[in-house]
This record gives C-alpha cells, structure tokens and sequence, in this order.
C-alpha cells in the first residue's frame, strides 16, 4: 500500500516530531522552574494531537488492534494551557492537588475511551467493534460531548489566561522597573491571535459563506496548521526563555492577581481617578530630583513602592503623577532615564573601559537581552549600532 502524503501532512509530521523534540530539549535544560515541565507536557500533548490527523492516512484506524485507540486528550490542553500562564504570573508557583480538578474531564473522557477500547479489543471484526463502540458504549456521542466541552472548555481557560496575563501586565507597568522580569508580551499577542482565529472558526462556521468554506475539512486544515505553528513557536520561545535572564519572569502572588492590592505593589487606582484636578507639580518636582540628583534609577529592582516612600507620597498619587506629568507608565518612566544614562556614559571616554553590558548593568539594567530590546525602543537602534554611529562622528 503506497501513502500520498500532502504538503499539510507533511508539515504536521514534521510538527508533531517537532514538539517531542521541543519538549526533550525544554525538559533536558537545567532549570526547577514548573513553567517549563508544563511547556514540555503541552508540546508533547500538541504533538499526539497532531498525530492524531495522520491516523487515517496510514490506515491506522483499520488496523484491528489499534480501531478505538484512547486517545481522548483534546480537553487537556485548554487547562494546561491555563497553567502555564498561571507558572509565568504566580509567585512560587505549585502544582499542588488542589489544581487537579483541572483536569476533570479529560480523565472522564479518557476513562470513556479505555473502556471503549478495552470492549472492542478482543473482537476480530470491524462491524462487531463498531456494534459494541456505538450500541454499547455511544462512542461518537461522547465523542461529541467531548468536541462541545474542548470548545468551551477553550473559551474559559482563554478568557482567564488573557485575563491573568493582563493583570500581570498591568502591575508590571505601573510598578516595577526592574528589566529582569518579562513582559510577557509574546503571551498576550500569542493569547490575543488565538482569540481571533478561534472567534473567525466559530462565526463562520454558523454561516458557511462568509469564508467560502463548502466542508469541514477545511476547519480541520486550519486548526491542525495552527496546532503545528503553535508548537513551532511554543518549542522555540521556550528554549529562548532558557537561555535568557527572562526565564525569571515576574511572579505575582496568588492574592496580587486575585485582589490587585496594595500588599503586591499595586497602585491604588482609585485615587487618582477621584483626584483628577490634582496639581501633582510638587510631586513632579520631587520624582524629578530623585532621578536627576539621587539617581534612583540605577537601582536595578526600583519598584513604585519604593520611589513613593523615597519622596514621600503614597503610591496612588506618585503614579498618577508620573501617567499626568510624563504620559508614561512607571516602567516607561525609569527606563527612559536608564537609556539616556547608558547613552551619556557612551559618549564618555571615562567608561570605554566597561562593555556595552557593563554599563547597562551599572545604569540600572538587570538582564542583557531586556536592555536590547528596551534601548532599541527608546532610540530606534541597537546599542552596538548607536556606539558604531558615536564613534564616526569623532
């Protein structure tokens, strides 16, 4: 028997070989983070799914050992998913028993699929099997309830991660200053196109002209080429996080990303908005001659909390502040006068004896590959580009 292989199948071969390797490579890297076994147990769960498509190309649903095969997984990777988000955001993060209940219903639906597989194992013949599966058992009716429950089951856990990755992402900003912590933005964007996609899938799929699409294959072509990218971008964004210092993403307590209160360093925004009309010049005044003449900012892990006790204001008035008198986030703010400070110290022959790290690092920079990124947002050049321009000029 010869297999014909399309240009889809090949790519989610490749694929699915792809995520097991991502998910050795992820797992072999010396690291205690949880974030990275739970990478490792996605990649590997997107790589059964993916196998899951090239079943019948290689006949394997006919082979009498293998029809019914459990393979009831498509509701693990929703709550999976969930966690990870959860690994990168949670301060000390635990997989503790109380998460397991997680995972519910893939072990209902798996439990399903055994028992259907164990019934039909014994049995010679395909119309047999098919009698006790569907007679018996209502195979392809929980199968099914289980496409109904990975859909809402997607929505959910998509709605909290999006949510938990803005949360976070909102306390990074308007809080901390320290480069170590990533920003996650990859997450959100990652969260935000998936969003996208699965809204177009669903909306069209009520009314099947709006995309052109005549069958169902068509679906199945698209979610299983997004499976296949998904893990191609998973599998190298997590050997990436490894190798940088934003493996040490910032973790938020479990409270701080329930509550948002001030004990995780949130602002209280409330009081800005209530005080709008503020003349906040007095606060501007002292931010400004703690940066320009204390030089606050070169402390790598300056957080709001600690400008706001420097000068002597509360936290909620010190932000909004910055928001009203810049147009910047605390973040922005800091970092802004780190970039000036590195460029000055550049241009000085004082310190030609220190590497492009070494000065980022004394200016308040904790984490070589933020300091990149963050300088070329604020110049619109690379430092080695920016240090190549300063030396032509002389």
């Amino acid at each position: 028997m010869s297999v014909v292989f399309s240009v889809l199948d090949i790519v989610v071969i490749v694929g699915a070989i792809q995520g097991i390797v991502g998910a050795g490579v992820v797992v072999a890297y010396p690291s205690n983070l949880p974030d990275k076994k739970i990478l490792s147990a996605i990649l590997i769960i997107l790589a059964l799914l993916n196998f899951k498509i090239l079943m019948p190309i290689f006949d394997i649903n006919e082979h009498p050992t293998l029809q019914y095969f459990p393979l009831a997984i498509d509701t693990l990777i929703p709550p999976l998913f969930y966690l990870y988000t959860c690994s990168l955001t949670e301060n000390n993060f635990v997989f503790r028993r109380n998460k397991l209940w997680h995972f519910l219903p893939v072990v209902l639906f798996q439990f399903h699929a055994v028992v259907v597989y164990a019934m039909t194992f014994m049995e010679p013949g395909f119309h047999t099997k098919y009698l006790i599966a569907e007679g018996f058992l209502f195979h392809n009716t929980v199968k099914w309830i289980e496409d109904i429950a990975t859909l809402f089951l997607s929505l959910i856990y998509w709605y909290l991660s999006l949510r938990r990755t803005q949360v976070y992402r909102q306390w990074l900003f308007m809080s901390q200053s320290s480069t170590k912590y990533s920003e996650l933005t990859w997450l959100r964007n990652l969260l935000i196109g998936t969003g996208i996609l699965g809204a177009v899938l669903f909306l069209s799929s009520i009314p099947v002209t709006i995309l052109g699409f005549t069958d169902s294959s068509t679906y199945v072509k698209i979610f299983y080429s997004y499976l296949t990218i998904l893990i191609y971008f998973l599998s190298i964004r997590g050997y990436q996080m490894e190798l940088t210092s934003e493996m040490q993403a910032v973790r938020l307590s479990q409270e701080a990303l329930e509550k948002q209160d001030e004990s995780a360093d949130f602002p209280d925004i409330s009081e800005p908005m209530i005080e709008q009309e503020k003349d906040y010049s007095d606060i501007l005044s002292a931010l400004k001659e703690s940066m320009e003449k204390h030089l606050l900012f070169l402390e790598p892990e300056l957080s709001l909390r600690e400008m706001a006790k420097a000068i002597g204001y509360p936290m909620g008035q010190v932000s909004a502040a910055i928001n009203a008198g810049f147009g910047l986030n605390f973040r922005a703010w800091v970092n802004g006068y780190r970039v000036n400070e590195v460029k000055k110290r550049l241009d000085d022959s004082a310190y030609k004896h220190l590497s492009l790290t070494g000065i980022a690092f004394e200016c308040g920079f904790n984490s070589e590959a933020s300091f990149y990124r963050i300088f070329r947002q604020y110049t619109g050049n690379s430092p080695k580009s920016y240090l190549q321009e300063i030396k032509r000029e002389y």
